[in-house]
């Protein structure tokens, strides 16, 4: 189970007996306290990280939306203006047709001439009108192009910088933890080694010991017989 400051404040160890050596405790306890802010340091720049990548991220979103807003408002302002170009191109030529339905309602007389120019005059308005539909419907297939494109472009950048801060934060983030495994590991392994020294110096002590007892009983009839004599 993973490793946490807890778990270093609250480790302890056996103390040697008296007359037993071992590690310096206050070399121990100090190694335990640096583990320990250490772990807490990582702990907290790991949260730090997980912050920063949402809050990152967040503002990319909210600035790419920000941009395609504004494209899309430059966008719409031109379609209105073509779209008033047009209404106008197309207002003319009806008037000029109702202009040439009322002449002839009337019945007035009309030169040849008269008509001919009246005839080109209707056929430039149409002609001026068809112009200004087929640039507004063509500027507004640019338009429309321009507004998928830009909105391509700003999702991707975004969706590009939200994908580096992910994968910054989880580099850091494995860097870290790799840093505290190995802080880990070396203080299990001189706990190891404290556990190992204990028991070696426990069997040492013992034999030690059972040998000074088998000394003792070894001389212990030579001198009472040396009592004897003296008495």
């Amino acid at each position: 189970m993973p490793l946490t400051p807890a778990d270093v404040h609250n480790i302890s160890f056996k103390k040697p007996s008296i007359g037993k050596r071992g590690y310096d405790e206050e070399q121990v306890d100090a190694f335990l306290d640096e583990l320990e802010h250490e772990l807490i340091r990582l702990i907290e720049e790991n949260n730090d990280l997980r912050i920063l990548m949402a809050h990152d991220g967040a503002q990319a979103g909210a600035g790419a939306d920000q941009q395609l807003a504004t494209a899309l408002d430059e966008m719409t302002a031109q379609l209105d203006r073509v779209q008033r170009e047009k209404a106008a191109a197309e207002q003319a030529a009806r008037a000029t047709q109702a202009e040439l339905a009322r002449a002839h309602t009337q019945g007035a007389p009309m030169a040849a001439r008269d008509r001919q120019q009246a005839s080109e005059v209707l056929t430039m308005a149409e002609r001026t009108a068809d112009t200004h539909l087929g640039e507004a419907q063509h500027e507004a297939r640019d338009l429309l192009s321009d507004a998928r494109s830009t909105a391509r472009q700003i999702t991707g950048d975004a969706l590009a910088k939200a994908d580096a801060l992910e994968q910054d934060a989880r580099q850091r983030h494995h860097e870290a933890m790799s840093g505290l495994e190995a802080k880990r590991t070396a203080a299990q392994h001189q706990i190891e080694d404290l556990e190992a020294f204990e028991r070696e110096y426990r069997s040492r002590l013992r034999a030690h010991v059972e040998s000074q007892v088998r000394d003792l009983d070894g001389r212990g009839p030579g001198l009472d017989q040396s009592d004897e004599v003296d008495r």
